[in-house]
């Protein structure tokens, strides 16, 4: 009877002078649906249901307490792999024996498969690999090389890190090794030159000392050529004041003979004083310009050796090592996650089989 009277409830006419055509007359029935969900509907469902709902979340609770128990706990094995440098550039920065973005992807595409594969060869029963990480850490030549794995194979992570590390290293040992030829041929050709320069050196300073020696000589000579003007002069005065028939031809000798010393004390003064020091001024700037090209020299020699010093090998910083607590989702959150998902497991099935047994009931009905 309730239902009826709601059904009539739900009908009006509507009035045939609001409609153009008075003979239509239209009946609407309201159909109202309540479309909200009770939370009290919800837990008689659940609490009759509580069976199925309880069984489902303690078998779910048994299956994540049984893998937190049986999951062997793993721990991450990790070596830092630095790349060398060759020199420094002209602002400082050190030019580095590979780029680390190449590095890199040698490592994931090239250096782990081979290792890997390597190592599976040699022991084909082996099943225990997992997989090898690499990463560059930002901005820097520093590449993390790791493994997760069960502290069982400890020693195999260790030796398939080793492994990478060495196949890294070997690569970038090539490399250093021509570089330090190169250096070492440079350093080779300086000295070289610093030996001519040497040798260069000593002839120039013998004939620094060939023209001290003419120095002396020169003094000498101009000495010895002033005394014999000297003495000349007196001559031809000691020969004025004579008497005698060849008065004449002997002051005419001796005037020649003071003319000619004269003549030679000129150009021993002009050789002395000019040639001479011209030749010493030369002979000094080769000496300098020697002296300088040695210490240019031996300045290159010794930023090669410098450069040589600061060559870096590519290398591990740290020996690959276990971290201190485990890694990957832990006991707990395992046993959590159980839990969780079998309460959403539990309310799905129980709704389902409310479902399912309204369906079969509104089918029996009809």
């Amino acid at each position: 009877m309730k239902s009826e009277k709601n059904d009539r409830e739900n009908i009006r006419l509507i009035d045939p002078t609001s409609i153009a055509d008075p003979a239509l007359r239209y009946v609407m029935v309201d159909s109202v649906h309540d479309d909200e969900i009770s939370l009290l509907d919800i837990w008689l469902v659940l609490v009759k249901r509580r069976s199925l709902f309880l069984s489902l979340v303690l078998l779910a609770l048994l299956i994540g307490v049984s893998a937190a128990l049986t999951l062997p706990v793993k721990y991450n094995y990790s070596t830092t792999l630095e790349i060398g440098g060759l020199s420094y550039d002209s602002q400082g920065r050190q030019v580095l024996i590979e780029q680390p973005t190449s590095v890199l992807a040698k490592l994931k595409q090239s250096y782990i498969p081979f290792v890997t594969h390597a190592y599976l060869q040699e022991n084909p029963g082996f099943e225990g690999i997992p997989v090898i990480n690499a990463k560059l850490e930002k901005n820097s030549n520093i590449i993390l090389i790791n493994i997760s794995g069960i502290e069982k194979y400890r020693s195999i992570y260790v030796q398939l890190l080793n492994s990478v590390v060495g196949q890294v290293k070997l690569d970038h040992k090539r490399i250093s090794l021509l570089k330090v030829k190169d250096l070492e041929l440079s350093q080779y050709k300086l000295k070289n030159q610093i030996n001519v320069l040497k040798s260069e050196e000593q002839l120039i300073q013998s004939q620094i000392g060939r023209i001290d020696k003419k120095e002396l000589l020169l003094k000498d000579r101009i000495k010895e050529t002033r005394y014999q003007l000297k003495v000349s002069s007196k001559a031809k005065k000691n020969v004025a004041s004579a008497k005698g028939g060849e008065k004449a031809l002997t002051l005419l000798m001796v005037d020649n003979d003071i003319r000619s010393m004269r003549s030679v004390l000129v150009d021993l003064e002009e050789e002395l004083q000019i040639t001479l020091e011209n030749s010493r001024e030369e002979i000094s700037a080769k000496l300098t310009e020697n002296k300088q090209m040695q210490a240019q020299t031996n300045m290159s020699i010794q930023m090669l050796t410098v450069e040589l010093d600061n060559l870096l090998e590519t290398r591990a910083i740290t020996e690959p090592m276990q971290s201190i607590k485990p890694v990957g989702v832990g006991k707990k959150l395992i046993v959590i996650i159980a839990l969780v998902g079998g309460m959403f497991i539990g309310l799905f099935a129980v709704f389902f089989v409310e479902f399912l047994s309204k369906a079969r009931q509104r089918s029996a009905e009809q």
